[in-house]
């Protein structure tokens, strides 16, 4: 029997009950907002088609919620549950189950990231060009960025599934490398996980600045820019670049730093959790950004939600809906 409940507590938990108190507020937020935003996102793209994009962005838009989702249930859920009960309480099963979805879904998420900054850029630069590419690309590309995160992981949890265990460290089930036992199969999906990183950090940020001056050159030259989906675009790399920050800073210097024991809890537990807590963010940013940058989808929430909501409430009580020549005159 494997016992998921590793005796870190002592060493890397968190005694405060204000800060675990802190901490499983802010992961309820972030469930309720990824998935409620998300699910808008899904519902208003694909049925009412209020993301008024290139489709192949919209596609891989579609994707990235379906991810955000994913890693919502599997991580932000059990993470606020393990932080009020100070323990795992999902079972073995579920406990491999969260780490593989947040492994290959995250893994997904950045790289559809990359793909919408790329893709951006392209459209921008190739417009006549990029018409004629088919949506199902997108899919594809989808499904193949999906495989390429999964591999690794799913090699990890079939040869070394006992080292998948409940950390303290972030109250999430995590790969326990802290004993430094690494085997071949997670070396492997260990580079592979930093391959991906790297290369959707790398495109992000190089695809975000070409695009960036792409823009600026085609304004000075009096040509036509649609400014809503390229600042869509960027805010969506420019939040991710920032959430990303502190883990790279921490997976960069890991290997270096040495030294006194505090040191070391500094960078491997204190540090780690905020590079943790602070990528969340990614998860739950696009709902906020569409809603900024995008017209036609805050259109999509004021009149097909809010109107939604406010006949759902004056059925539910209409004595304090409005009457029906406000809501003629309010709603369309």
């Amino acid at each position: 029997m494997i016992d998921i409940q590793y005796n870190n507590d002592s060493h890397y938990g968190i005694h405060d009950p204000a800060v675990r108190a802190t901490l499983a507020a802010y992961s309820s937020l972030l469930f309720l907002s990824s998935v409620i935003g998300d699910l808008l996102i899904l519902v208003g793209s694909i049925k009412y088609h209020a993301i008024k994009l290139h489709p192949i962005i919209v596609t891989f838009i579609q994707y990235l919620a379906l991810m955000d989702i994913a890693v919502a249930i599997t991580r932000f859920l059990p993470g606020a549950v393990s932080l009020i009960t100070e323990s795992w309480v999902f079972g073995h099963v579920f406990c491999y189950v969260t780490y593989s979805v947040v492994v290959s879904s995250g893994g997904t998420a950045v790289l559809l990231i990359s793909a919408i900054c790329l893709a951006k850029l392209l459209i921008v630069r190739f417009p006549f060009r990029a018409a004629l590419v088919p949506v199902y690309f997108a899919h594809i590309a989808s499904l193949f960025f999906f495989l390429v995160s999964s591999t690794g992981i799913v090699v990890e949890i079939v040869t070394n599934s006992k080292l998948v265990t409940f950390s303290y460290i972030d109250y999430n089930c995590d790969y326990n490398s802290i004993n430094g036992h690494f085997s071949r199969s997670s070396i492997t999906c260990n580079i592979l996980v930093g391959l991906i990183g790297f290369t959707a950090t790398t495109v992000t940020a190089v695809s975000s600045g070409l695009l960036l001056r792409t823009v600026r050159n085609i304004s000075a030259r009096g040509g036509e820019i649609k400014w809503q989906g390229v600042m869509t675009v960027l805010l969506t790399a420019a939040v991710y670049l920032v959430a990303t920050l502190p883990g790279t800073v921490y997976f960069m210097g890991s290997h270096f730093v040495l030294g006194s024991a505090a040191l070391h809890k500094f960078w491997h537990v204190d540090l780690y959790r905020v590079a943790v807590y602070t990528v969340y963010l990614n998860m739950v940013s696009n709902f906020y950004i569409y809603t900024l940058t995008l017209t036609s989808f805050r259109e999509f929430l004021r009149f097909r939600v809010g109107q939604g909501l406010v006949e759902c409430f004056s059925r539910n009580y209409p004595g304090t809906g409005a009457s029906d020549g406000e809501r003629r005159r309010l709603l369309p």
